[in-house]
């Protein structure tokens, strides 16, 4: 078997960047670099059952990163797997909001609030060295991810994994599920049918766990969240009369992914 071969089954599984993908994984079972695959003519028949394996659990759409066990963001690797929700680069946005905010070398403590693989509190943590994370999460699944990554990263002295928020946070900061729950079936079967749904739905209209992030703020406290859509964004920004409206940073899209709130005093 050749690796035109299975890129070929790839292609015709649906899956859109079949040739990197395929070199993706051939690189990560053999342990070689791409050019290697591509020079290869044959492969023995040890390593085409590890290829195999790989290659058939992508053509059933399970996720890349899955298979891959790691998924990149803000430029670092996190471990993940199934029952954790893959980073997606739209959530960076978020990283730029507390940029926003925060000196690199200011010391303040902030909840990441359904924290799951853990990345948007470790980059804020690698970020800016003198904060401190509060890390909320409920899945056990999640949170033997978000351990993993605090390890792998050495800053397991510089947050706390929680699973009740309590506290007076400089910042809460959070990608919350917000997808409506009709919509979740129409996504992509990667998603649907992988990644966790407690992590993507957000109830009738996608709204439903915003305003209990609301209610964690303390006066003077920043909130900083991720959106998915156009109305969600205006009805957050209208939320409470308690929280004024900072800023908006725009994702790859130009859509308003991020937004910045601050409770009144």
């Amino acid at each position: 078997m050749k690796v035109n071969e299975l890129i070929s089954r790839l292609e015709h599984a649906g899956i859109t960047n079949a040739t990197q993908e395929t070199l993706w994984l051939i690189s990560h079972v053999l342990g070689v670099s791409h050019s290697e695959v591509f020079a290869r003519q044959s492969f023995s028949d040890d390593e085409l059952v590890k290829i195999e394996a790989v290659i058939s659990r992508r053509e059933n759409h399970e996720p890349l990163q899955y298979i891959l066990g790691e998924a990149d963001f803000y430029g670092r690797d996190f471990y993940v797997g199934p029952g954790v929700l893959i980073p997606r680069h739209d959530t960076e946005t978020l990283i730029l909001g507390v940029k926003k905010i925060f000196a690199l070398d200011e010391k303040f403590c902030f909840l990441d609030w359904g924290t799951g693989s853990g990345c948007i509190a470790i980059t804020i943590l690698l970020e800016f060295p003198n904060s401190f994370a509060y890390m909320l999460e409920k899945s056990p699944e999640a949170v033997d991810y978000t351990r993993k990554n605090l390890s792998r990263h050495n800053l397991d002295a510089r947050a706390d994994i929680i699973s009740h928020a309590a506290g007076k946070f400089d910042l809460i900061i959070s990608n919350p599920p917000y997808i409506p729950s009709r919509e979740i079936n129409g996504l992509e079967v990667d998603v649907r049918d992988y990644e966790p749904h407690s992590a993507l739905d957000g109830g009738e209209d996608g709204m439903k766990f915003y305003a209990e992030i609301f209610a964690l703020a303390k006066p003077g406290g920043y909130i900083i969240l991720e959106t998915g859509s156009i109305n969600q964004v205006q009805s957050l920004k209208s939320f409470h009369d308690e929280f004024d409206f900072v800023d908006e940073i725009f994702d790859t899209g130009n859509f308003p992914r991020c937004l910045i709130f601050r409770r009144k005093v």
